[in-house]
């Protein structure tokens, strides 16, 4: 049996209650992008022993996914590869609206599913690459056995998606929650 794991990263230590205008949101997700991980929050048990027990541990280059793979299974060198990184988010918004970050991130990620992409990846072009990034991901099951790559919840939705259509048996779609995951399984070939 060839396993692959879907978890998303652990909760950062970030500002997402005071409210910033939209014309902010840019310079809110640079800040996001490099934020370090909440103390606090820690990965369960099992996604500990997940981690330490698989061949094969993947991140993406975002720090988020990087310390949270090293928090994991701290003897493990990741495989770092840009595919597995969040889809970004439009920001170029101009209305001095005071929201919540999140409320912002909110409008934007619904204006990039229909359509609206400002200058970053095109909601297609993130569902190609999700293509990429699951094709890759079965790659390392077929060498390795068990690969558990620390993602990020949209990204691991849309790969999902694509390791599902091509015959592995997992949750349709795995939790976004800081710390979650979702296993993936196909018989061997």
């Amino acid at each position: 049996m060839r396993t692959i794991v879907l978890a998303r990263h652990g909760r950062l230590s970030w500002d997402f209650r005071t409210p910033i205008p939209g014309h902010a949101l840019g310079e809110w997700l640079r800040g996001e992008a490099v934020a370090p991980l909440d103390a606090v929050s820690r990965p369960g048990a099992d996604l500990e022993r997940l981690s330490r027990t698989a061949q094969c541990l993947v991140a993406s280059p975002l720090r988020r996914s990087r310390d949270s793979a090293q928090l994991l299974a701290p003897r493990a060198v990741p495989l770092i590869d840009p595919c597995f990184r969040e889809a970004e988010l439009p920001s170029g918004f101009r209305s001095g609206l005071r929201l919540r970050p999140l409320m912002w991130a909110g409008i934007a990620r619904s204006a990039w599913f229909c359509g609206w992409s400002d200058g970053v990846e095109s909601f297609k072009a993130a569902r190609d690459r999700a293509a990429s990034a699951a094709s890759l991901l079965t790659r390392h099951a077929e060498a390795f056995g068990a690969v558990v790559l620390v993602g990020h919840g949209l990204m691991n939705i849309l790969i999902a998606r694509r390791l599902r259509t091509s015959g592995w048996r997992g949750p349709r779609f795995p939790s976004p929650a800081h710390w979650s995951f979702g296993v993936y399984e196909r018989a061997a070939t």
